[in-house]
Order: structure tokens, then sequence, then C-alpha cells
């Protein structure tokens, strides 16, 4: 082989290392390894069942004079003090609540306002429900409710004492009044009345 021959494979074979070298070079892959971690919130609807319970009660109202009649059922005295029991009966329909004392007012012959006389509350009656404490408690149709009065029947001095043809009676002031007649007129002395709280009849 001559020395060109042998000088331009020479050459020749370095142009070729040099080329594969530099392409090797210029394309080198980088082994990073990325790691990509997804996270995954999952949204959780914790869902509470409420259960309401509603209780429905029937809306009662305090009695009203005008769902009543009224009637006088005994009258009765013992030693200067006289009694009388009135009866109060529910003539409406639907139920109503009655609680505490009465209210009632006095009239004499010709429906004339009797004057002079006071009324007290009182729990002290011989026996029965009169002498309790008041309390409330609901009055059905055709339910009777009761109530007593308290007086002395003896004069004071001079002093005369008035006639009474009729009481007047109020669940609430400035109600209806339920009237209750006496087949005999009262004659309360002294000016002082005791009434019972209503109690059922």
């Amino acid at each position: 082989m001559s020395r060109v021959t042998r000088n331009l494979l020479l050459a020749i074979a370095l142009v070729v290392i040099g080329t594969v070298a530099g392409y090797a070079a210029g394309h080198r892959t980088s082994s990073t390894t990325t790691t990509s971690t997804t996270s995954s919130t999952v949204a959780t609807t914790s869902t509470t069942a409420v259960s309401s319970t509603t209780t429905t009660t029937a809306s009662l109202t305090t009695c009203r004079g005008s769902a009543f009649t009224g009637a006088n059922v005994g009258s009765e005295g013992a030693a200067g003090t006289g009694y009388d029991v009135m009866t109060l009966t529910k003539v409406s329909s639907g139920s109503c609540v009655i609680d505490g004392y009465p209210i009632v007012s006095f009239l004499g012959a010709k429906a004339v306002v009797v004057t002079g006389l006071s009324v007290t509350d009182a729990t002290d009656f011989p026996a029965g429900p009169a002498r309790g404490a008041p309390r409330a408690y609901t009055v059905t149709p055709g339910a009777k409710v009761d109530l007593q009065l308290r007086y002395s029947d003896i004069p004071v001095g001079t002093q005369a004492c008035p006639s009474v043809d009729q009481v007047n009676v109020q669940f609430v002031a400035g109600d209806t009044s339920v009237p209750v007649s006496f087949p005999y007129p009262i004659s309360p002395c002294g000016g002082t009345l005791w009434v019972s709280p209503f109690y059922p009849g």
C-alpha cells in the first residue's frame, strides 16, 4: 500500500470517528426520571337525616262568656253566712281553658247595678272543690264549671243589706258576662262577698 493511500484512509477514518462522536454528543439522552404524583381529593358529603317531630296540639284559648249559660243551683245559709253555688254550662263547640277566679258583678231589681259591694278571692269554703287553689283545666262542649259565693247575711247596725237578683260572671275583664239569676234574691250584708276559684262542675 502506498503511503498516499494509507494517509487517505487514515484521514477518512478520523473524519468518520469525529462525525460519530459529534452526533453522539449532540443527541445525548438524559436519564432524568420525573415522578408525577397526582393528589386526588375525594369530596365526601356527609348527609345527616334530620328527624323533625312536630307535635300538633290543639290551640286552646281562654273561655269566653258568650260560650256559656248560667244557673243558680243552690243557696243556703248557716250561722249568719250565706252560700250560693252557680253552674256555667258550655253550649258552644270547641274547647277552651279556665284558670283562676271569676269576675263578678251584681244586679238588683230591673237590672240596676248594685253598688257598694266588693269581692275578695277566697278558698276557705266549707267543703268540696271550692276549697282548692285555682288551677287551669280544659272545658269541652256540654261540660259544667262551678263557682261559689259566700257572704254575711246579718245586717251591721242600721245598715240595710242590698237585694241582688242576678250575678254576672266573667272569665276575662271586659268580656261578655254569663248572667246567673236567683229564683229568690240574696241579701249580702257588710259590703264584702268572697268568691271561690272556678272548678269543674
